[in-house]
């Protein structure tokens, strides 16, 4: 009996104590002090601070103890921002720290635009912001407003982006990259000018595999270098060249 009492007792107090912080928020809230004044933004490189600020919704009365999750879920609409946190800074000040998507390759949309490693559409500008990207290959261009590119452009996004995470360097001479009939991609590269022919997902390994016999092939005949390395089967590595003229 007196420990039900101790609990009852307990919990009135937590529900009094969690009704006074209410309250204090609420009475904070109203007041002038903490209105918001100004905003920083960590993180941005592609989304200007006024569009950021913009997404945020902010009236003249807007208190800096607003539910965060508000604003947050405003940001996180925006195709560029992958993930954001809003924190306050006393008494008038807020600080948003955003991740942006990163864009991995250039597709057909029908000018050539940016898209993430999950086939999001980036409104960047490639020439302002000069992106050294590989352009992905394709006749699905985007269907007027759509927020994901085609799955065929996607998924060959997600293939740039797997690179990008495991061979910085072989993805570095990547200049496009497309489909084969058999769902084997094909990586162009432009120095040397070679095209790799692989399944979907090839591992670290098999790519070095490829590397070594390009540069195998490249020593014994340098006047003569190989069109293609094809990693397509399995425990080989085939080199084709076309035929001296």
């Amino acid at each position: 009996m007196r420990r039900d009492l101790r609990i009852v007792a307990v919990t009135m107090l937590l529900g009094a104590g969690w009704l006074a912080v209410e309250h204090g928020r609420v009475a904070l809230a109203d007041m002038s002090t903490f209105r918001v004044r100004d905003v920083e933004v960590r993180g941005a490189r592609f989304i200007e601070r006024d569009q950021v600020v913009t997404l945020l919704r902010l009236e003249p009365e807007t208190s800096v103890w607003t539910d965060p999750i508000v604003w947050i879920e405003r940001l996180e609409r925006h195709p560029l921002i992958l993930e954001a946190d809003v924190s306050r800074r006393l008494p008038g000040g807020l600080v948003v720290t955003i991740r942006e998507r990163r864009p991995v390759a250039l597709a057909p949309a029908p000018a050539l635009q940016p898209l993430d490693e999950h086939g999001v559409w980036l409104p960047v500008d490639p020439a302002t912001y000069r992106l050294d990207l590989p352009i992905i290959a394709s006749d699905r261009q985007r269907a007027p407003d759509a927020r994901y590119a085609p799955g065929p452009v996607r998924a060959l996004a997600a293939e740039v982006g797997r690179l990008m995470s495991a061979d910085t360097a072989f993805l570095q001479r990547v200049s496009e990259l497309s489909w084969e009939e058999d769902r084997s991609l094909r990586v162009r590269w432009t120095d040397p000018p070679v095209d790799f022919i692989m399944p979907p997902s090839t591992p670290v390994g098999r790519l070095r595999e490829g590397l070594h016999a390009l540069a195998d092939a490249g020593a014994r005949d340098p006047r003569n270098p190989p069109d293609e390395i094809d990693l397509r089967f399995a425990d080989q590595v085939v080199v084709r060249r076309t035929p001296e003229q």
